[in-house]
């Protein structure tokens, strides 16, 4: 069989076309939650079923980050057509000291990434905790260092109440 090269362009399946365009934009990306004793005792909160059916494909671990910084990786569960913050999660609760009638605010900002906004009760912000946070400096002085390994050094950050969103 003869064939002749008429075109240097690559043919391509439909398929393939497919898998190389890029996923089109979420058409939901923020959703609220009511925290209920249900939640804190099954340790695990399920993702709004909207948000799992327009919103962004998640991959199986999610990271959410407060205001000030803290974050925290959440494992995802997935039963059927629902997706729950499972493992991380009570963590993340913990951590924030959530309860019955705290409200949070999801905002999804790529990479499986949100940022979380905590409301206590009374639907005021809370004042988040003290995160420790390892900070890597360098410096570039000190002979007593190994080269190029930094040192690490524990600060913790400060108790903050954020009421501007306007980096959103």
């Amino acid at each position: 069989m003869h064939t002749n090269r008429r075109s240097s362009g690559r043919i391509t399946s439909a398929a393939t076309q497919r898998r190389l365009k890029p996923e089109p934009e979420p058409t939901v990306k923020k959703f609220i939650k009511v925290i209920l004793l249900k939640t804190i005792k099954e340790k695990m909160m399920k993702v709004p079923a909207r948000f799992v059916r327009f919103g962004p494909k998640l991959t199986d671990n999610v990271t959410l980050e407060t205001p000030v910084g803290f974050k925290c990786s959440i494992r995802i569960r997935r039963i059927g057509d629902e997706v729950w913050f499972e493992k991380g999660w009570s963590e993340f609760a913990e951590a924030h000291f959530l309860s019955d009638g705290h409200f949070l605010f999801f905002h999804y900002k790529g990479d499986s990434c949100f940022r979380v906004v905590i409301f206590d009760v009374s639907a005021s912000e809370i004042d988040y905790p003290l995160d420790k946070v390892y900070v890597i400096e360098s410096d570039a002085d000190d002979d007593d260092k190994e080269e190029g390994l930094p040192d690490l050094k524990l600060k913790k950050k400060p108790r903050v109440n954020i009421k501007s969103y306007n980096t959103w």
